[in-house]
């Protein structure tokens, strides 16, 4: 069963990923310190590098998962109004599930998950509530509780399905929404975040021995080293400012 809130890179992804995070970690040191034993320690930031990459990977699938799911509330909305009951309804709805995305798919696992549990005779509530569990998102977590909560108080679940799915389709609707607004000041925060290496740099290939007392002294590269973490700072509250979240 998966845990959405861990993310185990491909092999070939993850060696890529440490290549790329070694190398411009090791450039930002040697910009910094003009030192190849510093820049080899600062090769270190690569575990930094490749968390953030695991990071993103699940926020992505997260947000696939989502408008999976969104498909299969659809698909399981269609089967109820037919009259079916709640557990073939999710029998149903998985093989319409199927005609949409392939086996691999993280929702269609979700969901032949939910119907082998319930014809082991577990109830569809655990199973639910196990999967929502799992997932770490506030949108399937809801569903849940809602149709939970119906299901035991003999509730409209066809009228409560459609109300929370519209709800859920409102909320990406809006995210895809301020996506594209943001999409400017994105590229603008990648952009700003390569200035003060650019800037060292281009004293260092223009003036030579500028900068030299910031390299040859102790206290200099304490300064450097100052620089380099306010750096790396205010380049994760770039992102997080960036990153807006309905």
């Amino acid at each position: 069963m998966i845990d959405y809130n861990s993310y185990r890179l491909p092999k070939l992804t993850l060696v890529k990923t440490y290549v790329m995070g070694i190398v411009y970690f090791f450039i930002l040191g040697l910009i910094f310190y003009h030192n190849i034993l510093y820049a080899t320690v600062a090769s270190l930031g690569v575990v930094f590098y490749v968390k953030e990459r695991k990071k993103q990977e699940i926020e992505a699938r997260k947000k696939a998962l989502v408008l999976q799911f969104r498909e299969g509330v659809y698909a399981l909305a269609s089967s109820l109004s037919a009259g079916r009951a709640v557990e073939q309804a999710f029998v149903q709805s998985l093989n319409d599930l199927r005609i949409i995305y392939d086996d691999e798919t993280d929702i269609v696992k979700e969901w032949q998950l939910i119907v082998g549990k319930v014809g082991m005779n577990e109830t569809i509530e655990e199973a639910l509530i196990d999967f929502s569990n799992r997932a770490h998102c506030d949108d399937i977590y809801n569903f849940v509780s809602v149709f939970i909560m119906a299901k035991k108080s003999g509730g409209d679940l066809v009228r409560i399905i459609r109300d929370t799915t519209k709800i859920i389709n409102d909320k990406i609707e809006i995210q895809k929404e301020i996506d594209v607004l943001i999409t400017q000041k994105k590229f603008e925060q990648q952009i700003l975040s390569y200035i003060i290496p650019g800037m060292v740099l281009f004293f260092t290939l223009t003036s030579p021995g500028f900068l030299d007392p910031l390299y040859k002294s102790f206290s200099g590269r304490g300064i450097m080293t100052l620089a380099l973490s306010l750096y790396i700072i205010s380049g994760q509250i770039g992102k997080k400012i960036v990153r807006i979240e309905v």
